[in-house]
Formats: structure tokens, C-alpha cells, sequence
């Protein structure tokens, strides 16, 4: 019977040794993923505001454009250019910010997940220590 108790003991034990291993483990990975989500939502908050200096220069550009219009067909050209240029680079940093957006979205799951799994580490932890006092 005292044996059996501690086998039974041991393993409890490992089990809750385990656990706590998983937790640290867990909480450490969840630290990183905040962090890597801080940094992208940082990194996702520049670009927005690139893209909106980038969409005021092509307004005033396309302004610009339209106020010379008799000009001569160079000028014409170089703000066509000029337009050109801002709308690629606009389409660029929205193309961007739409994947910084998925990272933050996948960083979200992950932590969603690491939360779960750490919870579930929780429950089994304390179900090992209710044990224990049985």
C-alpha cells in the first residue's frame, strides 16, 4: 500500500514537474509573441502613416497637375510621372500594410493559442495538486 502511495506520489510528482515546464515554457513563448506583436502594430502604425503623407503628396501632385494645365507638355509629363510614381509607391505600402495586418492577425492566433495551451497547463497543475491532497 505505502508503495503503491509513493509510485503514485512520483508520478505526481513528474506530472506536476512537467507541468510547470510546459508553463514556463509557455509563458515564455507568449512573452516573445507579444513582443512581436508590439513590433508589428508599431511597424503597421509607420506604414499607415506613410501612406497617408504618400496619398497627401499625390493629391497635391494630381492638384498640381490639373492647376497648370495650358503649361507646356513637359511639366505635363513630369507630374504624370510624379503621379505615377506616388501611386506605385502608395499601392506598395498598401500592399505591405495589408501583410503587416495578416502577421498581426496570425500573431493573434498564436497568442490565442499559447493562452489556451497555458490555461490547460494551469487546469492539469492544479488537477495533480487536488489529487494530492485526496
Amino acid at each position: 500500500m505505502e508503495a503503491r502511495l509513493r509510485a503514485t506520489l512520483s508520478s505526481l510528482r513528474s506530472e506536476r514537474d512537467d507541468a510547470i515546464g510546459l508553463v514556463a515554457s509557455l509563458k515564455r513563448k507568449n512573452g516573445s509573441l507579444e513582443e512581436d506583436l508590439r513590433a508589428s502594430r508599431l511597424k503597421v502604425s509607420r506604414l499607415e502613416q506613410e501612406n497617408i503623407k504618400i496619398k497627401r503628396d499625390s493629391r497635391a501632385a494630381i492638384s498640381l497637375a490639373k492647376s497648370v494645365g495650358n503649361d507646356t507638355s513637359s511639366d505635363i509629363d513630369f507630374y504624370k510621372r510624379k503621379i505615377s510614381n506616388l501611386e506605385s509607391q502608395l499601392s506598395s505600402q498598401q500592399a505591405l500594410a495589408a501583410e503587416q495586418n495578416a502577421q498581426i492577425d496570425d500573431m493573434r492566433r498564436q497568442q490565442d493559442r499559447s493562452m489556451s495551451q497555458h490555461r490547460l497547463a494551469n487546469m492539469r497543475a492544479e488537477g495533480t495538486k487536488s489529487r494530492k491532497s485526496f
